[in-house]
């Protein structure tokens, strides 16, 4: 590396691979709430062969009496290169993972980078802390646990990456940060933040997730927290407690809409932990901020940017949930997050007639506001600011759970990383994938790495062209703009 120590890694079928490279000293003891402080140099060589503990977090489907999942050394990148002559200047992918900004690993095998290394490209993967460590507010400690410290997390990982990738042969300047969900709302963040300029050339946002909680919001997921916790909401109380009882509490209202809305947590809050607001670290809401930082001062940067067209299905199709909504629900929504009554009811009506039930419109309305609305939103603000913007909407129809999964949310991950085969993305696709799928669209990312042309229009004019990715890959004008168009002062 840059300061002389050294990694010891390994080959796997012809790629360079590296794990668990810390890139800031473990956030433990005195540093838990601490803005990330980088690691010091060392002399020898390091073992770089095992993935670091994943940020604390709880499975999935975790039972009350679950435990603990990681470990606070979580702060690691992993690198996956291709052979390379000394010289080289690879382009450069830095994946950041999504869950809600409380769970997700790099270990997950969905994330192998190794598919895509095998492009040509130096692929870097990223952890950060999450839950309270990573994402819940303390107002008026901030001189003791600033604000958004999984975002200073993802910062100082940048800027590891820009001071030794050289060392695989990535070239620092042209880097590409992509990410899906949480991951590309991080990376949103990032995007409207001064610190971020130069740390990276282009960005990859799939089904960006930017909604961010306001100083009321926050408060009232920190002591929802802490009542569920059993402590008091304060810094040295939550710092305090079992982490184990921390965790259960962000996991029951994550799991549990009632109990969020019981504590003060809207229809909005889908998840009860979110980047802050706080006027500092982030100043405004991301699509706020890319507005008004890139007027300011136009970005040297490339962006691709898109959704799936049925993204919420990821959450109200198993277990059946999409079949127990009523309409009622879908009005309470609607309000929660301010679109109008006539709105709501203009977009039930766009909704092909065998999916008009109450359920079906409530995924349709949480789609078009958690993800498709801020990624048409993202693309027009790059199409005016930016180097250039390209559009793409996924819309390869899972078959999963009867054919009902459709194209939902996280559905074309184990495309982009071409790991069809791993027990997530079998979960997701089902046992036979269409592998010319994963080329193509690998292909495509790649080819946008390289050189900022994915090998479509960019997304320009009053209707602009996005890349459709389903059973079949063409290049048309944006579906339904009128559809974004009613979401014009929610979003």
């Amino acid at each position: 590396l840059a300061h002389g120590g050294q990694l010891r890694g390994l080959w796997e079928e012809g790629v360079r691979v590296f794990r668990g490279m810390p890139y800031a000293q473990a956030p433990r003891g005195a540093l838990r709430f601490a803005a990330p402080l980088s690691v010091s140099p060392w002399s020898g060589v390091r073992d770089a062969t095992a993935f670091a503990p994943m940020a604390p977090q709880l499975a999935r489907s975790a039972r009350a009496d679950a435990p603990m999942l990681g470990g606070d050394d979580c702060l690691a990148v992993n690198v996956w290169a291709p052979t390379a002559e000394p010289g080289a200047h690879l382009p450069v992918m830095v994946w950041v993972h999504g869950g809600g900004f409380f769970r997700g690993a790099t270990s997950e095998p969905l994330y192998d980078g190794a598919s895509l290394a095998r492009w040509g490209v130096v692929l870097v993967s990223v952890q950060y802390r999450l839950g309270i460590d990573g994402f819940l507010h303390f107002e008026g400690e901030e001189h003791a646990a600033p604000a958004n410290r999984g975002l200073l997390d993802l910062l100082m990982a940048l800027q590891w990456v820009r001071d030794h990738i050289h060392a695989w042969g990535g070239d620092a300047g042209r880097t590409t940060v992509f990410g899906q969900s949480a991951g590309a709302g991080a990376l949103a963040c990032l995007m409207g933040m001064p610190a971020s300029r130069g740390l990276f050339q282009r960005a990859i946002l799939q089904s960006p997730s930017v909604a961010c909680q306001t100083l009321q919001e926050a408060a009232a997921a920190r002591h929802a927290v802490a009542v569920l916790a059993g402590v008091e909401p304060t810094l040295a109380a939550l710092g305090a407690a079992q982490q184990a009882a921390v965790l259960h509490a962000v996991h029951r209202l994550a799991s549990e809409p009632a109990l969020r809305q019981q504590h003060g947590l809207g229809g909005r809050n889908f998840f009860p932990l979110r980047p802050v607001v706080d006027g500092r670290v982030l100043t405004a809401p991301p699509l706020e901020a890319l507005a008004q930082q890139w007027a300011d001062q136009p970005p040297a940067l490339q962006v691709l940017v898109g959704s799936n067209a049925q993204e919420m299905r990821l959450y109200h199709v198993p277990g059946g949930a999409i079949d127990r909504v009523t309409e009622a629900k879908v009005h309470a929504f609607a309000q929660d997050v301010g679109l109008n009554a006539s709105a709501a009811q203009a977009l039930r009506n766009m909704q092909p007639p065998a999916q008009q039930t109450p359920g079906e419109w409530l995924c349709a309305l949480q789609s078009d506001y958690y993800y498709r609305v801020p990624a048409q939103r993202i693309a027009a603000l790059a199409h005016r600011w930016a180097r250039s913007a390209h559009g793409y909407e996924f819309t390869w129809p899972s078959p999963q759970w009867r054919g009902r999964l459709g194209a939902a949310h996280g559905v074309e991950l184990p495309f982009v990383f071409g790991n069809l085969h791993t027990p997530t993305g079998q979960e997701l696709t089902g046992p036979t994938p269409p592998a010319a799928l994963a080329e193509a669209l690998q292909q495509r990312w790649v080819a946008f790495a390289r050189d900022g042309n994915p090998g479509w229009a960019p997304y320009a004019g009053a209707q602009p062209p996005v890349q459709h990715v389903g059973e079949t890959l063409f290049c048309a004008p944006l579906t339904q703009p009128e559809r974004f168009a009613l979401w014009e002062g929610v979003l």
